[in-house]
């Protein structure tokens, strides 16, 4: 196991509505952790598009399904958990990705287990580095948009970008939904 192995997802997939539901309940995943900005929405936008809300839709009928976004006001995230009737939690601070206490607040908002919850994000930076360090499933999706915040542009993506080359790991290479390979560092 490599030093770089804390920021490897166990899947890399092109975006949510490519995450295979059927395969998570089979691998005995419950609960689904899901990132709000560039994961679920675009950045700055207030609306899901129609496919990624069926998408939503369907995971929400089958998963116990909790928001986790790193947000000071969290308003856009609290809209959308309302939408979908699930909780959500703006995590600041400590709790904030990639520190796990948020994201143990929320497995224990929707009644999960590490063993049994997945986390789903656009950025290896927090979302993968949280997710794996509390020992859950972790799918890293294509961001959606090229706009994020200047704190995302300027101090995540740059050392992102070297980490993903030196695992191997990248979305241009995922087909549906795709296993990251544990020897490719």
């Amino acid at each position: 196991m490599g030093l770089l192995d804390v920021f490897r997802p166990d899947q890399v997939v092109h975006g949510v509505t490519s995450i295979d539901l059927d395969a998570l309940a089979e691998r005995g995943i419950e609960g689904l952790l899901i990132d709000v900005d560039n994961t679920l929405i675009a950045h700055g936008v207030g609306e899901l598009t129609p496919e990624r809300l069926d998408w939503a839709e369907r995971a929400v009928e089958r998963f116990r399904v909790c928001l986790v976004s790193n947000s000071m006001t969290g308003r856009r995230m609290r809209r959308l958990a309302n939408t979908l009737g699930i909780p959500g939690l703006a995590v600041w601070h400590w709790d904030r990705k990639p520190f796990t206490g948020g994201v143990r607040r929320a497995m224990r908002l929707i009644g999960s287990t590490p063993r049994t919850t997945a986390m789903i994000g656009d950025q290896v930076m927090t979302d993968i580095l949280a997710g794996n360090r509390a020992g859950l499933h972790t799918i890293w999706v294509q961001k959606i948009a090229e706009a994020e915040s200047i704190f995302t542009r300027i101090l995540h993506r740059p050392l992102e970008g070297r980490i993903v080359k030196r695992l191997g790991c990248r979305h241009e290479d995922a087909t549906e939904a795709e296993e990251a390979s544990p020897d490719e560092a």
